[in-house]
């Protein structure tokens, strides 16, 4: 071990004991976390140098969750989703634009049942120089199906994206986040058999059943061979009194004040860490979401749609000024800087 690497953050994860160790100057380092168990595809030592040299050039995240809002409505409401792909448009197009305003280029992770009768909204994407990554194709939560029917749904998924845009897909998160703290270990065995570079599955707050509050809140490198390496790159948060805060976006995004959420990306980029931030299409929409058009009139339905109509309003806001302030851009730019893909 380099002697720079002074200190020392341990901790265990599914009965394994897991090393973070941090170098003499975080601001230039990628965090890689060292596995001393016996799984053969997960080792990785020290860290590995990132662009960044100093706080001020921290390149940050943005990732946008690609599925029709109405379509999962019905499916999660009636179990009888369907497609809503004039209303993905029009909320696309907006989101697109004002990407576009501020030359941002971010990664995409598209969902295939919700493009797939709509493969023109994934050409819009491609067409505007943004990266395409896979958000699945069910859009089903790990602990519902298994980890043998996400395997099928995720090469599922990978092969209609590589056929439709002639690329091979190296980027995947899992649909909301759902990865039980227990198979992490046998679902990053996926994802790099799949031929995967990055995963940003994980939110690393106190959510219990979906995430793991000791994993990592920096990008670490969870599986590596000798050709090729699987990255975790975690959402966003914050420690404050003792606990992680989730900043990184939804419904966070949709409540939380645009100073405090451009006060965590500060508070992350002076420690070298990245701010990797997720939005949707559906939160930049200038029409009132109804789930009731989606899934029938229920109190279920009319309590989801003042959910998921509360503080989205003020999401276009938000991230205009947060383009404006801070740089982001897409995680295969971010790694290729880092020369890691």
């Amino acid at each position: 071990m380099p002697e720079s690497m002074t200190s020392v953050l341990s901790y265990r994860h599914n009965g394994r004991h897991m090393i973070a160790v941090p170098p003499a100057k975080p601001l230039s380092c990628l965090n890689v976390v060292r596995t001393l168990g016996k799984n053969p595809g997960a080792v990785a030592q020290g860290w590995m140098p990132v662009v960044a040299t100093d706080s001020s050039s921290v390149g940050n995240l943005l990732t946008v969750d690609l599925e029709d809002w109405y379509q999962l409505t019905g499916d999660l409401m009636a179990a009888a989703g369907r497609s809503h792909g004039n209303i993905l448009a029009r909320q696309l197009d907006r989101l697109l634009e004002l990407l576009a305003k501020h030359e941002c280029r971010a990664t995409f992770f598209c969902l295939g049942k919700s493009l797939a009768p709509r493969p023109d909204l994934l050409k819009r994407v491609i067409g505007a120089g943004h990266e395409v990554a896979t958000h699945g194709w069910e859009h089903r939560r790990i602990p519902r199906i298994g980890l043998r029917a996400f395997r099928e749904d995720l090469i599922r998924s990978i092969a209609w994206l590589a056929d439709l845009t002639g690329k091979p897909v190296t980027g995947h998160r899992a649909p909301a986040f759902s990865v039980p703290p227990q198979d992490l270990d046998e679902f990053y065995d996926i994802c790099f058999d799949a031929g995967l570079a990055y995963d940003s599955s994980v939110f690393p707050y106190r959510r219990e059943g979906l995430a793991a509050r000791e994993i990592p809140s920096r990008p670490h490198i969870v599986r590596q061979n000798d050709q090729r390496r699987l990255i975790e790159f975690p959402v966003a948060t914050v420690t404050w009194a003792r606990r992680r805060w989730a900043v990184g976006g939804g419904g966070w995004w949709r409540l939380l004040p645009g100073s405090a959420i451009q006060s965590a990306v500060a508070r992350l980029n002076r420690q070298g860490i990245p701010f990797t931030a997720y939005v949707h299409p559906y939160e930049f929409d200038t029409c009132f979401l109804n789930a009731v058009r989606a899934a029938g009139p229920s109190w279920r339905t009319v309590t989801w749609t003042l959910k998921q109509n509360l503080g989205r309003s003020s999401m276009y806001a938000k991230l205009d000024r947060l383009l404006t302030r801070f740089r982001f851009g897409a995680v295969e730019d971010h790694l290729r800087g880092a020369g890691l893909l």
